[in-house]
């Protein structure tokens, strides 16, 4: 498994729903990477303001960029690496449990006013996805065959981390030693 972050490069990273900078995965992001930055939005946020505001920071960066996304921010940092993509600037994205689709989602409890800033996550390049297949709010299974099959279409372009662990990943500590 080959999950290591470049040496050099500027980490960043979106947390999901309700999470924030003070979230337990990016401590553990920041204990290994003391320069990496949360880019943080907030429940009531206009995400559409947040996602351009983050693209027209990010392609100022002159180090080599990772974003890494959890859940919903996944889904988000996926869509900022596709504009970059098209601006030419590469950047590897990390997903760690991220929200593909809102139908993967187990319970029907996703605030409406957050669906319209989702997107579909279509195409991947340099990306590597954590799932927990103990994810209790994600259909893991769900998640698993979605990338799995995008993978044998399209290969080289993912990497697939199945781990035994929960939506939180609560080791995620011990899959940091990896990056």
């Amino acid at each position: 498994m080959k999950m290591m972050i470049a040496e050099g490069n500027k980490v960043f990273y979106i947390h999901g729903l309700y999470g924030s900078r003070s979230s337990r995965k990016f401590g553990f992001i920041q204990q290994k990477y003391p320069t990496a930055i949360c880019l943080e939005w907030k429940f009531n946020d206009n995400v559409d303001v947040f996602l351009q505001n983050t693209f027209h920071m990010l392609e100022t960066v002159k180090d080599p960029i990772t974003l890494i996304g959890s859940s919903i921010g996944g889904n988000f940092a996926w869509q900022i690496q596709q504009k970059l993509l098209t601006e030419g600037i590469n950047c590897e994205l990390i997903l760690i449990n991220p929200m593909i689709e809102l139908m993967y989602k187990f319970e029907d409890n996703f605030p409406n006013h957050l669906v319209q800033y989702l997107s579909p996550m279509d195409t991947f390049s340099n990306t590597k996805v954590i799932i927990g297949l103990k994810d209790e709010v994600l259909d893991a299974h769900q998640t698993k065959a979605f990338f799995e099959m995008y993978d044998y279409n399209n290969p080289n372009k993912i990497e697939i981390t199945l781990v035994e662990d929960d939506h939180r990943i609560s080791n995620f500590h011990k899959l940091l030693v990896d990056f």
